[in-house]
């Protein structure tokens, strides 16, 4: 009996001595935060060059027609240029690669319109701003030469 007791009283001090259940982690939530060049946080960074190889500059985006034209989606000079195409009256090119040169940038096109496949080089560069901006395409494979028919930027479609 006297075993039984020190055993109970061994348990008991045992207890005292414990906590019966771990207390939580003091968690309080904080926003992820924002880095300088956007990233969220995560310490990634941005993406790497060659992510961004394949696309046209967001300065060149957008609908564009010879600067006598009418901007209709019928026009046949009108062009709609993204990050990952060029979208032509008859013909569509998709980026394979751009390369910078100075405020230019060559773009290598994937071509295909009219049941026809090719490749082609294209250098686009724009000058002016506001009202007097236009946009500048020449053969990529060529020195720079005076666009004959520059583009302005058309009003987004309604």
């Amino acid at each position: 009996m006297r075993t039984a007791i020190l055993l109970i009283g061994a348990f008991a001090l045992a207890a005292c001595g414990s906590d019966p259940a771990p207390s939580e982690p003091d968690v309080t939530e904080s926003p992820i935060p924002v880095e300088p060049d956007g990233g969220i946080g995560d310490g990634a960074g941005p993406p790497p060059e060659e992510a961004l190889a394949n696309r046209i500059p967001t300065r060149f985006h957008g609908a564009w027609d010879y600067v006598g034209g009418t901007c209709d989606l019928a026009s046949d000079l009108r062009m709609e240029v993204s990050g990952s195409e060029i979208l032509f009256y008859e013909s569509v090119g998709i980026v394979t690669a751009t390369e910078a040169e100075g405020d230019a940038v060559i773009v290598d096109l994937a071509m295909e319109g009219e049941g026809e496949t090719w490749q082609q080089r294209t250098r686009l560069m724009i000058e002016g701003e506001g009202n007097d901006e236009r946009l500048l395409t020449s053969d990529g494979d060529q020195p720079r030469v005076v666009d004959e028919y520059p583009s302005k930027r058309c009003p987004p479609q309604q």
